[in-house]
């Protein structure tokens, strides 16, 4: 069954890209790609402090990660200086946060990168997933040692 709502939204998307992106180029509100990166990074400690189960911790991800999201807007932080004052956060506990949000981003893109080429797949015939038939009897014959 088709999904008319995506196929819409798709439609709609290529007839106002030309016209936004005008917009957005004039008004000067193109992200840089270090904007993107941190607003990613961001994101990805926003998500991180939701499951963390230090109360402390996860306050201080939240934060840190909401106002990288803002990095580099009319409002946000734009330097390091200002992320500390609207933060309340030590330059080094940033840096970690940034390492560990990063540490999770090249994760995901590698995974994503191996799912793309075919890499994680959920079919199970892999020759890895399958032992061979010497591999089951050393199984058995170790099995029935141990008992």
């Amino acid at each position: 069954m088709k999904d008319y709502m995506k196929e819409f939204e798709a439609h709609l998307d290529t007839i106002t890209e030309s016209v936004l992106d005008d917009e957005v180029k004039e008004a000067g509100m193109e992200m840089s790609s270090q904007q993107r990166k941190l607003a990613q990074f961001g994101r990805i400690l926003m998500d991180q402090a939701a499951v963390t189960k230090n109360d402390e911790l996860s306050n201080v991800m939240a934060r840190v990660g909401n106002e990288l999201t803002n990095f580099g807007t009319t409002f946000g932080p734009r330097t390091l200086e200002e992320l500390i004052k609207k933060t309340n956060t030590s330059a080094n506990i940033i840096k970690k946060l940034l390492a560990y949000a990063e540490g999770i981003a090249n994760t995901q893109q590698s995974l994503d990168t191996d799912n793309d080429s075919g890499g994680l797949d959920d079919e199970g015939d892999d020759e890895f997933t399958q032992a061979s038939d010497d591999e089951m009897a050393a199984m058995a014959d170790r099995a029935a040692r141990g008992r």
